[in-house]
């Protein structure tokens, strides 16, 4: 295997384990010096990648010598001090691996002793633990005509346990003199003996009576709490959100009568930019979004934070929650809520799509302190009504994505940044698998956004979707012009002004609604996981 293989886009693995960085590189002798982050060093047939700008260097592990406290590498080309090196492949790993699957399974040791009662084979079977067995064959062996049994043929028989997790460790028989029997009925002795045996470790592995019925009264009370609703709330209609990444897109969706926005500022960071820049540009942005908002009488301007909000973001999002501006944060991980709670404790908190809300007892859980969940779009229609049916009436609103390229993907792997052009995150880029494309998008830290291939579109179930019960739904206009953010939040906004109405006309109407939406959308249109739901659901 050479270098090439050990990873890289031709042949993808995991991105591995950090290790250290590369101290100093040794032109004449081709080697590198890397200084390790911890005590273990890879040893000979590890596979190692070395990142740093512009270069990814996978390598096959050597020789490798420890000089100076410095890991020292042969390495087939020039890396550059500070580049990041990853184990990416261990041969220990490997080692220990094989020799897991190679052993076999935990087995369950059988000791067996056969006697003769009136030529009926009596067997005694010893369990773990001392636990005794008697079993008595259902036939007798017979006086043999020709050739009798031999000792052996009825041990071999009595040891083939395959296919069960038993195995004979010790037999011990009587001598069974000059009888006969046929081979089909010592296999059934055989069987008998396994399936009691089996029956006897249940059966002392089953708790006791009082505990059931008192894990059953558990059960019972956990069932009735997670699914009695509650009166349900008065429902005032659908309100409609939008997402937006860019103050142009804040300014369609207010314009288009959005009075809620989801705004994530994609401010552009650069990598070596101070939390205290990064604070700042950030509220700058969140400012102006806020001014354009005011606009709109009643429009809230909601802070999303990142799907991935590591130490550098939060390190900026601090130096902001004292003097927010914003009418509340959104985000999309229990952490997230946490951190945001602790820095600003009445902060009103919006959930999004990765908080995973996949059923109702998520919905409790999260109530409090969130006032507005996202639930999954994977969720199917008949899902969506049950979790809606059986959330409890102190629960937080509910809303659903009904517009936009869902995110599919999210990888630290910086894909633009492959152009021989500066990469922006403003630039459109897709990745083309046959007739598809799906939308990436690049993120202030780096990260690449892979996104669905065409746009749900659940416009002409908005009707169902109400009838569920559902509080709110959202358009996601990121990464797209004024003009489609302005043109889809007004469809929306008057698909539900008119499913509000409920003429009879509502059908049609609704349809041509959607034929607006069809030249608008990034490749073409679908109903996701609304009608048929995920592959794998159970009915």
């Amino acid at each position: 295997m050479g270098a090439g293989d050990t990873m890289g886009r031709q042949m993808s693995d995991n991105r591995g384990v950090l290790i250290g960085s590369v101290a100093s590189f040794d032109t004449a002798h081709r080697e590198a010096a890397v200084r390790l982050s911890g005590p273990d060093a890879p040893e000979q047939g590890d596979g190692l990648v070395f990142l740093s700008p512009g270069q990814e260097m996978g390598l096959k592990v050597n020789r490798p010598q420890i000089r100076d406290g410095l890991l020292r590498l042969k390495t087939p080309e020039r890396v550059r001090p500070g580049a990041k090196v990853f184990l990416t492949s261990s041969s220990a790993l490997d080692r220990k691996a094989k020799e897991i699957i190679s052993t076999s399974r935990a087995e369950i040791p059988l000791d067996l002793f056969i006697t003769w009662q009136d030529g009926r084979p009596e067997v005694e079977a010893v369990l773990p633990k001392g636990r005794h067995l008697r079993i008595s064959a259902g036939f007798k062996m017979e006086k043999a005509r020709n050739q009798p049994i031999a000792r052996q043929q009825i041990e071999s028989q009595m040891r083939r346990t395959g296919g069960t997790p038993f195995v004979v460790r010790k037999l011990e028989m009587d001598e069974p003199g000059d009888v006969f029997a046929p081979l089909g009925a010592l296999n059934q002795l055989r069987r008998d003996i396994l399936v009691k045996a089996e029956q006897a470790l249940l059966e002392d592995r089953r708790p006791a009576e009082p505990e059931i019925a008192e894990a059953k009264k558990r059960l019972e009370a956990i069932s009735l709490a997670s699914t009695s609703p509650g009166a349900a709330p008065k429902r005032q209609g659908l309100s409609l959100a939008v997402y937006a990444d860019s103050l142009e897109a804040v300014r369609g969706a207010v314009h288009g009568g959005c009075r809620r926005v989801y705004f994530e500022p994609a401010i552009g960071r650069a990598e070596a930019e101070s939390p205290k820049r990064r604070a700042e540009k950030i509220k700058e942005s969140i400012e102006k979004a806020k001014a354009i908002c005011s606009e709109a009488e009643g429009a809230e301007l909601i802070w999303k934070w990142p799907k991935i909000t590591r130490e550098d973001f939060m390190d900026a999002a601090r130096l902001l929650l004292a003097s927010l501006c914003a009418d509340g944060i959104m985000v999309e991980s229990p952490a997230g809520a946490e951190a945001a709670l602790t820095h600003c404790p009445d902060v009103h908190l919006y959930g999004a799509a990765g908080l995973n809300v996949f059923n109702h007892m998520t919905v409790q859980a999260l109530s409090p302190p969130f006032r507005l969940l996202t639930l999954s779009p994977e969720l199917s229609e008949s899902q969506l009504a049950a979790i809606i049916e059986s959330s409890q009436s102190a629960a937080p609103k509910l809303e659903l994505m009904v517009q936009g390229n869902l995110e599919v993907m999210v990888t630290e792997d910086c894909i633009p940044c492959l152009s021989k052009g500066k990469a922006s995150s403003g630039s459109f880029w897709g990745l083309q698998d046959l007739r598809r494309v799906f939308p990436l998008r690049l993120d202030d830290d780096g990260r690449t956004h892979i996104y669905n291939s065409a746009e749900t579109c659940l416009l002409d179930h908005l009707p169902r979707i109400m009838e569920m019960g559902l509080d709110s739904v959202a358009v996601d206009v990121r990464g797209r012009t004024e003009r489609y953010a302005l043109e889809m939040t007004d469809i929306y906004r008057n698909a539900i002004e008119l499913t509000v109405e409920g003429h009879e006309s509502l059908p049609e109407e609704l349809q041509r609604l959607k034929e607006r939406i069809r030249p608008l959308a990034l490749g073409g249109i679908t109903y996701g996981h609304f009608i048929k739901g995920l592959k794998d659901e159970i009915t």
